[in-house]
C-alpha cells in the first residue's frame, strides 16, 4: 500500500507559494545560464556556481548535525555530481551559446523521456508501458521538429548537445537510485555540487577556459546571472522543492516539469526578445504533451505493481 503523507495543510499559501517558486525560478534558470555564458566559459561558470552552491548547502547540513557519509555514498555523489553538473548542466550551457534559452529548455524538457528509457536499461525500473512508450514517440518526434534539418550546422550540434545533457542528467539520476544516499537529503545534495563544480573546472581547464578566461571581460550582468544561478536556482528553489517533497504526492509535484519550459520560452521572449514561431509553439506542444503520457504510464505502472 502506499505510505501514508504527513498531515500537513498541502494547500495552504505556502506550499502554493513554493510550488511557484520552483515553476518560475527553475524555469527562468535557462535564461540566467544564457546570460552567464556570454563572458564566462560554460564549464567554468558551472564549476563556480556548484562549488558556492555546494559548499552553503554542505555547510548548512554539517550545522544541523548531519554526518558525512560513508566511502560508497561519497562515491555515488562524486560519480552523479559529476554526471549531473559537469556532464548535463556544463553542456546545456555550451548549447546556449548557440540556442535561444526557451529552445534549450524545451529540449532538456526531455530527460523526462530519457529517464524511463535509460532507467530501465540500467535496471533502476521496470519496462516502460504501452502508454509512456507512447508520449516516448510522441516526444521525440517534438525534438525532431525543433531540431529541423534545414538548421544551421552550429545549431544543431547546440541541440544534439542539449539533447545529450538530458541523457547524462537521466544517467546520473538512475545511478544516484541504485546507490544509498547521505543520511541527509541535504548534505547529499550539497556533496553533489561540491564534486560537481570540481569536475567542472577540471574539465574547464582541459578545455582551455582558463587560458582565455579574461577576468577583465566578464561582465556584470554575467556575474549577477551566476548569483542568480547559486541563490535562486540552487539554494531557494531547491529548499522549497525538497520541502514539498515531504508534503506532496509525486505525481502533483512533477507538474513543474510542465511549467518550466513555458516560464522559460515566456522569460527569453520578453527579457531578451526570443522568438517564439509556431514551429516552436507545436514542438513545444508535442514535448510536453508526450512527458504526460510517460508520467500517466509510469503512474498507472505503478498502480500495477501495488499489492494489497
Amino acid at each position: 500500500m502506499h505510505a501514508d503523507y504527513p498531515e500537513t495543510p498541502e494547500n495552504g499559501l505556502g506550499p502554493i507559494l513554493a510550488y511557484l517558486t520552483v515553476c518560475i525560478v527553475w524555469g527562468s534558470t535557462f535564461l540566467a545560464i544564457r546570460i552567464g555564458v556570454e563572458t564566462i566559459p560554460p564549464w567554468t561558470m558551472i564549476g563556480l556556481r556548484c562549488l558556492l552552491a555546494g559548499a552553503g548547502l554542505t555547510g548548512y547540513a554539517l550545522y544541523q548535525g548531519a554526518r558525512l557519509p560513508g566511502a560508497r555514498a561519497l562515491g555515488s555523489a562524486a560519480l552523479t555530481g559529476t554526471l549531473l553538473f559537469a556532464g548535463s548542466q556544463a553542456m546545456l550551457a555550451w548549447g546556449e551559446l548557440r540556442l535561444p534559452s526557451g529552445q534549450a529548455a524545451v529540449l532538456g524538457c526531455t530527460v523526462s523521456l530519457f529517464t524511463p528509457l535509460i532507467s530501465w536499461l540500467v535496471g533502476a525500473s521496470a519496462r516502460p508501458n504501452p502508454i509512456a512508450s507512447i508520449g516516448l514517440v510522441v516526444g521525440f518526434a517534438g525534438v525532431a521538429l525543433l531540431a529541423r534539418p534545414d538548421a544551421h550546422l552550429g545549431d544543431q550540434a547546440a541541440c544534439l548537445v542539449v539533447l545529450l545533457s538530458a541523457v547524462f542528467w537521466s544517467v546520473g539520476a538512475a545511478i544516484a537510485r541504485r546507490v544509498k544516499p547521505a543520511g541527509s537529503a541535504l548534505l547529499g545534495s550539497g556533496l553533489q555540487l561540491l564534486f560537481g563544480g570540481i569536475a567542472s573546472l577540471a574539465l574547464a581547464g582541459a578545455r582551455g577556459e582558463w587560458m582565455h578566461l579574461d577576468p577583465a571581460a566578464i561582465s556584470a550582468r554575467s556575474v549577477f546571472a551566476m548569483l542568480y544561478l547559486v541563490v535562486m536556482g540552487s539554494l531557494v528553489a531547491f529548499a522549497c522543492f525538497g520541502w514539498l517533497v515531504q508534503i506532496w504526492r509525486p505525481e502533483r509535484l512533477s507538474t513543474y516539469a510542465f511549467i518550466n519550459p513555458i516560464v522559460a520560452l515566456g522569460v527569453g521572449a520578453v527579457l531578451a526578445g526570443e522568438a517564439v514561431g509556431a514551429r516552436e509553439a507545436l514542438a513545444t506542444i508535442l514535448i510536453l504533451g508526450a512527458v504526460a503520457f510517460v508520467m500517466l504510464g509510469n503512474r498507472v505502472g505503478q498502480k500495477n505493481r501495488v499489492c494489497v
